[in-house]
């Protein structure tokens, strides 16, 4: 079976379980889910009205902050200069501030000034109970003498709920000793939860923790609402619900229950949802799969038969600057660009092993022609015309010898016979030395796990060719006298890494110069036996390579231990 019926079943069957599943589970899952929802959305309506509470709370904190940090205030209950009345404490400023009394009290717990919102009240007249019997010394209402914050909170009285926030009266420097406590108070009475109610555009009711008489649906939420969990939503009705909260007083204890009102619109709603998605689901169940099998079928399936066809005839035609045809803007269109990128990156390759071809082939022209060339030339002469002549034989003897050399540096720059036969320690031990004696620069040379195992050839001759490179590029461009080379073996994975403290480059630049060959040389035999490498370098400050390799190691008899060298 190929895929286009494939999928087209698995849609059919897909769609069909789906009808199933719904039909019978649809009222188990959906009607639960409205349910929770209805309770969220009751839950988020008592938070915002919290949230409001704490702006009521903060805007106290910050009007009792501003009064008790004053150089005025703080002269006042030391002093108690009536001027300061007159001048800060008028109907009209609590008025605008929405306070209705504001209390100064001593360090010792007595009450020096009290102002009432409506009229100026003597110490302790007017004042509430249950504010009233908490101002007294060693009471949390009252701030210490090394107390800095202020504290808010609600406070049960004869006159209902009064938010209540408490201050330490402290000079504008902030350095002095408290000089008593400051205490402002707004009434949640009435007047402030109808402004409430007005914000939210829900009912708002606020009756105590402990009166005796509470309403069933209030007595409900009292027995579900625990200190973990301070807010609970109840259904009282086909229509309506309410979430309630439980507000703390001033020291922590329950004292009030907040109930938020509002209508059953969503469970209502979910009744309608649920009929009519039985019904769509099961009248557009075939019609849907059909579409779905179509729009997969022409704008996926097609799209992938074509980009098949396409890769095998650039596959089979060996043309790589053929390219797939790339169409829309999507996943596939992602793939036929990295394919296209792909054979990008083949084509350039190859060009650049072409190139490399070439360089070395040039190379060993120029190396026979100029080298060999030159001395097979003065051999030839010597043999011409010194025959018999021993001092002319002598002359043709080192002449040979020297083309011996030739030809024997020439065929170890290509590749060092050691290096198949001995392996990898031993081909660099060689290469520092002759690169030392050749450059004058000297390499410090450690090492780990190299005696003890042989690598692929592949991962010898990379390591090889980079150490070759790098020190090269050491020799030519550094202006050192001395670099290091590190080659460790551990869990499989081969690191190399070469440092010197010459001049430096900015890698990303020269990457991007066509003159830098050796580096990108580098990067291309790593990246073609599946490593990674690392160039880092400062202009001024010396370059390190780090490349790390995959390679399994093979264990050889006779192994040595882990050692380094110095070339010199």
């Amino acid at each position: 079976m190929n895929l286009r019926w494939t999928i087209l079943g698995v849609i059919l069957l897909t769609f069909v379980g789906l009808v199933l599943i719904l039909s019978i589970s649809l009222q188990g899952i959906l009607v639960p889910h409205f349910r929770e929802e209805e309770n969220r959305s009751a839950l988020l309506n008592v938070q915002r009205v919290l949230g409001l509470l704490e702006n009521e709370r903060a805007a106290l904190t910050d009007a009792v902050h501003n009064w008790s940090s004053r150089d005025e205030s703080y002269d006042f209950i030391r002093n108690g200069s009536p001027d300061y009345i007159q001048r800060n404490l008028s109907d009209s400023v609590m008025l605008g501030l929405n306070i209705d009394l504001m209390v100064f009290v001593s360090p010792e717990g007595g009450i020096v000034h009290a102002q009432i919102a409506g009229g100026q009240a003597n110490p302790g007249i007017d004042i509430p109970a249950g504010l009233r019997e908490r101002i007294q010394p060693g009471d949390a209402l009252l701030r210490t003498i090394d107390e800095r914050e202020p504290r808010s909170g609600l406070v049960a009285t004869d006159r209902g709920p009064l938010l209540v926030v408490s201050a330490p009266l402290l000079s504008s420097s902030g350095e002095s000793p408290s000089a008593g406590t400051l205490i402002i108070g707004r009434y949640l009475d009435d007047r402030q939860l109808n402004r409430i109610s007005a914000i939210v555009r829900l009912p708002l009711t606020l009756l105590p923790y402990t009166q005796p008489d509470l309403p069933a649906e209030f007595a409900e939420a009292k027995l579900a609402i625990t200190a973990e969990d301070p807010i609970t939503a109840v259904s009282t009705s086909e229509t309506q619900m309410a979430g309630y909260a439980l507000l703390n007083d001033f020291y922590g204890v329950p004292v009030y229950i907040l109930q938020v009102e509002q209508g059953r619109t969503l469970y209502r709603n979910s009744q309608l949802v649920l009929l009519y998605l039985t019904i769509t689901i099961v009248m557009g169940a075939l019609l849907f799969s059909v579409m779905t099998f179509l729009a997969l079928d022409r704008l996926v399936l097609a799209r992938i038969r074509k980009l098949g066809n396409e890769v095998t005839r650039i596959g089979s035609g060996g043309d790589l600057s053929a390219r797939v045809t790339v169409d829309r803007r999507d996943e596939l269109t992602l793939v036929s660009n990295q394919i296209n990128g792909m054979l990008a990156n083949l084509q350039a390759l190859s060009h650049r092993l072409v190139e490399i071809q070439e360089a070395e082939r040039r190379k060993i022209a120029l190396e026979l022609h100029d080298e060999i060339g030159q001395l097979l030339t003065g051999l030839k002469l010597q043999l011409d015309t010194g025959a018999e002549n021993g001092a002319a034989q002598t002359k043709t003897r080192a002449l040979a010898d020297d083309l011996i050399q030739k030809v024997r540096n020439l065929s170890l720059d290509l590749r060092p016979t050691m290096l198949d036969d001995l392996g990898l320690l031993p081909a660099l031990l060689w290469h520092f030395d002759r690169f030392t004696s050749l450059t004058g620069v000297k390499v410090n040379f450690s090492q780990s796990g190299l005696p003890d195992n042989r690598f692929s050839p592949e991962i010898e001759t990379t390591t090889y060719r980079v150490i070759q490179e790098a020190l090269t590029n050491v020799a030519r461009h550094s202006g050192v006298g001395e670099a290091s080379v590190q080659v460790l073996h551990r869990d499989g994975v081969l690191s190399i890494q070469v440092e010197d403290r010459g001049g430096g480059f900015v890698a990303e630049t020269e990457f991007t110069n066509n003159r830098t060959r050796g580096l990108r040389g580098m990067r291309e035999r790593v990246a073609l036996v599946g490593g990674s490498i690392t160039i880092d370098s400062v202009p001024g400050w010396g370059t390190s390579i780090l490349v790390e390799l995959p390679a399994k190691a093979q264990p050889v008899e006779g192994s040595g231990n882990d050692h380094s060298v110095t070339g010199g």
